[in-house]
């Protein structure tokens, strides 16, 4: 059920009580115009997460550009950096997408010579895929880029606040993993 109270009537034509509702970019527009803090509970969740993640993937594109990292490849390159090696299938999984997503993405990475495969000794159907030293480079970059943004949203609240923040996150994020699983 939307929760999402608007004044006109095409606006509520256009939301209909249904989980999966395409909105209108004029419409879009509108919601943005009357997201307010005052009525900030009247929004979905939803609608407040995927504003925070649109910002940041168009925050991400501006700043990966002249490293020649798209933002669908940003998440295999930081997962690398941070974890060591891995198996495409062990990114598949973690992204929770298809292996042929993630082959697309690796291919365009080692032609950037960001990342490498190499066959596993033990068994060879098998990759694993390591990030190169050029790939940590830019790994560094990125983690730097995202500090200042999440610093430049979030630096009103105190630590303790952020870590609950991302507690409850978290949680949000099991559920709908496990809703979608249904």
């Amino acid at each position: 059920k939307v929760i999402v109270y608007l004044s006109t009537e095409r606006a509520k034509k256009q939301l209909p009580n249904s989980r999966m509702t395409k909105v209108c970019p004029e419409l879009l527009e509108e919601l943005y115009k009357k997201f307010t803090k005052e009525n900030a509970h009247n929004f979905p969740i939803s609608f407040i997460l995927s504003t925070i993640y649109r910002q940041h993937t168009i925050y991400l594109k501006n700043t990966l550009k002249p490293y020649d990292v798209s933002v669908g490849e940003y998440p295999t390159i930081m997962k690398l950096f941070k974890e060591g090696k891995k198996t495409q299938h062990e990114l598949a999984e973690a992204f929770h997408m298809t292996e042929g997503t993630i082959a697309r993405t690796v291919r365009n990475l080692e032609d950037k010579n960001i990342i490498t495969r190499k066959i596993d000794k033990n068994n060879r159907r098998q990759n694993f895929v390591y990030i190169t030293e050029k790939g940590e480079k830019i790994a560094s970059l990125i983690e730097n880029f995202d500090s200042l943004w999440e610093e430049e949203v979030c630096g009103f609240l105190n630590k303790k606040q952020k870590n609950e923040i991302k507690e409850i996150l978290y949680d949000i994020t099991i559920n709908s993993l496990n809703q979608n699983k249904k």
